[in-house]
């Protein structure tokens, strides 16, 4: 039987709802704000009901940064660091908008008109990353009785224009260019420039999965390099780095590299292996390839201001180049040198070689045009 009450300002109800299975305290269900009495006994009623008919949500009621705590407290139990800390931060955008609301009301329609209006003020990705998190969090709360319908369900984001014209606008260096820079680093850089940025040029692998590389991982007989790890330091302490597992299970791969690569990383090792035994009590060798003058790897930012540093010695280059430009160079030469694309998948570590097609599959149109072209220049004298 509800309690019907009133206070200062409206009139409420408190209904049973048994006891916690756990701690075996009563559950009570109390609503207030409603204008007159029959209305506080008709909302009870309906709460009896769903109680009877095993419908009610013990989370009904629940504000959805309290549903949030709860989730994101396990999720680090089976999760890495650096995914752990992508969620909080497109969590964000949720607890700014809903952070005070009860999760029954965020329905279906609340959270796609939330979502469209992030259309026209944040890039594809940056929207995808909110969404995935918004589902998971939501699953959570289906999982545990909360709620019984996920409002995030059958929602498909929806592409900007901006989204869709960088996606025809991957940054990447022409053969020349490419050509040029790794003169200059080779002339002008710092020590290690020349050997890093031409193995990120060669290999396609991601400035994390280079960074991690030991001399373990190197197989000179067969020109070969095995990537199973990737670098995570987002506070930018050389001391304070952690190796993961690479972006996907597909991502730990073998590939080939250049033998004039693998002759430079052969002069390397014999140079850091003299610098090592003259400053025994400094290097604290852990067996990385590119290290600070320590052994401990040198960090993601490190090799971001040498390659600008680098970038500032072709001021005719009006391109915005980063480290991860350097993958993009390698797979657009594969692509011109009509490279298999599953060979292609396969070096840059995708899950599929329908990721690597939605990637650079645009590169391909003026291969196809220029392959039609060259059919047909072959067929004009034949004669049907």
């Amino acid at each position: 039987m509800a309690y019907i009450n009133q206070d200062k300002s409206s009139w409420y109800f408190v209904v049973s709802n048994g006891r916690d299975p756990i701690t075996n305290k009563p559950r009570q269900i109390k609503r207030r704000g409603f204008k007159t009495r029959e209305e506080a006994e008709l909302a009870a009623l309906e709460v009896e009901l769903q109680i009877k008919r095993g419908e009610y949500f013990q989370g009904e009621n629940m504000k959805f940064q309290a549903l949030y705590e709860e989730w994101i407290e396990s999720y680090p139990f089976t999760r890495k660091k650096s995914s752990t800390r992508n969620r909080k931060s497109s969590a964000k955008h949720l607890l700014n908008v809903w952070a005070q609301t009860p999760i029954h009301k965020i329905t279906k329609q609340v959270y796609r008109q939330y979502m469209n209006s992030l259309v026209s003020k944040y890039m594809y990705n940056t929207r995808e990353g909110i969404h995935i998190v918004a589902k998971m969090i939501f699953d959570y709360a289906i999982e545990m009785d909360y709620i019984n319908k996920n409002p995030t369900d059958n929602y498909k984001l929806p592409k900007n224009l901006e989204y869709e014209e960088n996606e025809e606008k991957l940054v990447f260096l022409e053969k020349e260019e490419l050509k040029v820079f790794l003169q200059i680093a080779k002339d002008e850089g710092l020590p290690n420039d020349y050997e890093f940025f031409s193995l990120l040029a060669y290999s396609g692998m991601r400035i994390g999965e280079v960074i991690s590389l030991q001399w373990k991982d190197l197989d000179f007989q067969n020109s070969s390099l095995s990537i199973t790890k990737t670098y995570y330091n987002p506070s930018n302490n050389k001391r304070e780095f952690e190796l993961q597992t690479p972006k996907t299970r597909s991502s730990m791969r073998r590939i080939l590299i250049d033998s004039t690569i693998m002759e430079l990383l052969k002069e390397l090792k014999e140079k850091q292996n003299e610098f090592i035994k003259k400053n025994k009590r400094l290097y604290k060798d852990q067996g990385f390839i590119f290290t600070c003058s320590e052994g401990y790897p040198c960090t993601i930012k490190q090799f971001s201001n040498r390659l600008q540093r680098l970038l500032a010695k072709m001021p005719d280059l009006c391109k915005h180049i980063t480290p991860h430009s350097f993958r993009h160079t390698h797979a657009s030469l594969l692509i011109e040198a009509n490279v298999n694309m599953k060979v292609i998948s396969h070096r840059l570590g995708h899950s599929s070689v329908a990721t690597t097609d939605e990637i650079y599959g645009h590169l391909t149109r003026g291969l196809e045009k220029e392959a039609s072209q060259k059919f047909s220049e072959l067929m004009r004298d034949l004669h049907i």
